[in-house]
């Protein structure tokens, strides 16, 4: 290996922990139906209500 390819893997490591820390910290993987729509369809059907005392 010469130093170009470790500087691209290198990188390659180093923008897949940023991506990695980037979805751990905005809802992470568990933030959404986890791809199963079923399980949370009752988020949609009640949804809450809105704060109307910002007003």
């Amino acid at each position: 290996m010469n130093l170009g390819s470790i500087l691209v893997l290198v990188v390659i490591f180093v923008l897949l922990a940023l991506a990695i820390l980037f979805i751990s910290q905005n809802g992470g993987w568990q933030g959404g139906c986890g791809g199963n729509c079923a399980s949370c369809h009752h988020k949609c059907a009640d949804p809450k209500p809105k704060d109307d005392s910002k007003t």
